[in-house]
């Protein structure tokens, strides 16, 4: 297309990981009463005292977890879809619990265990002559063949490379279709550092603006992230830029990388280096609609123009939550209540809204911008 112990330990920011307190409540695995509450066909439910919150999941159609968290049960307003509901750290050991990891999907247990990851990006320079076609063919069996939310993938390449420098690489091209037709491409580059360590880049995916919103996106990386954790990947690095891209993968839960991908606190300019990233464009709509507001209330804008009483109040309150937004910026990065992408991406958000025909303040700004990103899988 175009989500303490008074110690300190100089590390880099990105590879910082949230430790969760041990104290633990197992979940409750039964829905509530309330039919509203939980989709159809969810295979768990989860629940514990004290937390406002709750998170159901189901298997989809090619036997991954799908899920839903809903952060206030009493506002149905703050519900959202992930693929996966163990990708938030306050919900995934509860999935564990529960062994819906391990749980063999719908109508594939006489299949075979799929390959892992970490058989199939060299180690060596001698891996690759020796194994490249063993290893392209492993992932034509895994990704081709299958239904992603009724579109398939034929793949144009799965090359393996090494270098001294960079390790193992695998770089998988491929090919979106939806009835015969070309509907878009993707690109997964999968890397094994120096090190050892696992991980993947999520560098491309375009979908022609027809099959946009179709549900393709979260059905290939709901199926791809499954791969990952049982292959044992460490995590998810992505850079949006497409139109869509800040936005769509902020609403998935990717996190910062480091503390400079948010932005400096300058004005975007049509021109300048920075007009591209979060924290000037925050500025920037926070400055139009500062001016739009006085303006209406100053008798500059023709009648006909003027804001009605609703919308007057969505702007003021738009605006409100922008400038709260912003002050949160200035506190330190390893702060708790620093900012994420979807923190951005929700300003102004309500249900009901339309991304087409009404978008929200949060949906300018990260639409279209630029951020490296990371989602931790460990």
């Amino acid at each position: 297309m175009r989500w303490d112990d008074g110690n300190t330990t100089n590390v880099a920011s990105y590879r910082l990981k949230v430790v969760e307190d041990s104290s633990y409540t197992p979940p409750r695995s039964v829905p509530e009463a309330d039919p509203s509450a939980t989709p159809a066909g969810a295979a768990a439910y989860f629940a514990r005292p004290g937390h406002p919150g709750d998170a159901w999941v189901r298997f989809d159609e090619n036997g991954d977890l799908d899920g839903w968290i809903r952060y206030n049960r009493q506002d149905p307003s703050t519900i959202s879809r992930y693929r996966e509901v163990f990708n938030d750290p306050a919900w995934r050991r509860d999935v564990d619990a529960l062994g819906l990891r391990e749980a063999p999907p719908p109508g594939e247990k006489g299949r075979p265990a799929r390959q892992s990851l970490d058989d199939l990006i060299p180690e060596s320079e001698d891996d690759v002559l020796d194994r490249a076609e063993e290893i392209q063919d492993a992932f034509r069996e895994e990704l081709e063949g299958r239904e992603y939310a009724g579109f398939g993938v034929v793949l144009d390449m799965a090359e393996p490379t090494y270098s001294s420098q960079y390790g193992g690489v695998v770089t998988v091209d491929g090919v979106i279709f939806k009835n015969g037709e070309k509907a878009g491409q993707t690109t997964r580059i999968f890397h094994r550092d120096r090190d050892g360590s696992l991980w993947v880049s999520h560098d491309y995916l375009e979908l022609d603006s027809k099959h946009q919103g179709r549900g393709f996106a979260g059905a290939w990386n709901g199926h791809l992230e499954r791969w990952y954790r049982e292959s044992g990947l460490e995590r998810i690095e992505i850079s949006p830029g497409l139109e869509a891209g800040g936005y769509v993968w902020a609403m998935d839960g990717y996190m910062w990388r480091d503390a400079s991908q948010a932005g400096p606190f300058v004005m975007a300019t049509p021109h300048n280096e920075y007009r591209l990233k979060t924290i000037p464009r925050l500025m920037a709509e926070i400055q139009r609609l500062e001016a739009l507001l006085a303006a209406n209330r100053n008798g500059e804008i023709p009648n006909e123009y003027r804001l009605s009483d609703e919308a007057l109040a969505r702007e003021l309150a738009e605006l409100d939550e922008a400038r709260t937004l912003l002050e949160r910026f200035r506190l330190p990065f390893e702060h708790q209540a620093y900012p994420q992408p979807r923190d951005v991406a929700q300003i102004g958000w309500k249900p009901g809204r339309d991304r087409k025909s009404d978008p929200w303040l949060g949906l300018r700004i990260m639409a279209g911008s630029y951020w490296q990103g990371v989602k931790w899988l460990t």
